[in-house]
């Protein structure tokens, strides 16, 4: 009987690990699609009902189509150079993974009315990513340091 359970308990265990992996091996390869720049890519990612929040915005984008271009804008559409890289914790429970991340490059573009040419800028912010079980995002939200960035942008005294 002592077999049995603990064959169960390492099965189990080994299942979650197993699910674990999965989960943050989608989430590098999208980074990796990121760093690429590879906007064809980073659309694959997305199932076709995925959803994205953006907290400093307040705002929700739903729809494959919709969040590959709001999110591809809103990252990489002034910031040519843009880079996106996990640094600090990774949680993951079930299928969805937290981590901390570094957003940054050199702004190129209008922000409202202002235009704003070659600003450096580097933030911090934390996102939360559901990913299902096709391996295809449907749920994103993001949190990060608007203020610091208009700050660097040169936005607020």
């Amino acid at each position: 009987m002592k077999k049995k359970i603990i064959t169960l308990v390492l099965l189990s265990a080994f299942s979650l690990l197993h699910a674990q992996s999965k989960i943050e091996m989608v989430l590098d390869t999208y980074m990796q699609a990121w760093a690429e720049h590879n906007i064809t890519k980073i659309d694959t990612f997305y199932a076709e009902d995925v959803a994205w929040y953006d907290l400093p915005s307040d705002s929700i984008t739903k729809g494959k189509k919709e969040m590959s271009k709001a999110i591809t804008d809103a990252f990489m559409g002034y910031v040519p150079d843009m880079y996106w890289a996990k640094n600090g914790d990774v949680f993951v429970s079930g299928n969805t993974i937290t981590y901390e991340w570094v957003y940054g490059g050199t702004f190129n573009g209008m922000w409202g009315e202002v235009e704003i040419k070659n600003k450096k800028f580097s933030i911090k912010g934390i996102s939360t990513t559901t990913i299902n079980s096709d391996g295809k995002i449907v749920f994103q939200k993001d949190y990060y340091d608007m203020y610091s960035f208009q700050k660097q942008l040169g936005l607020i005294p």
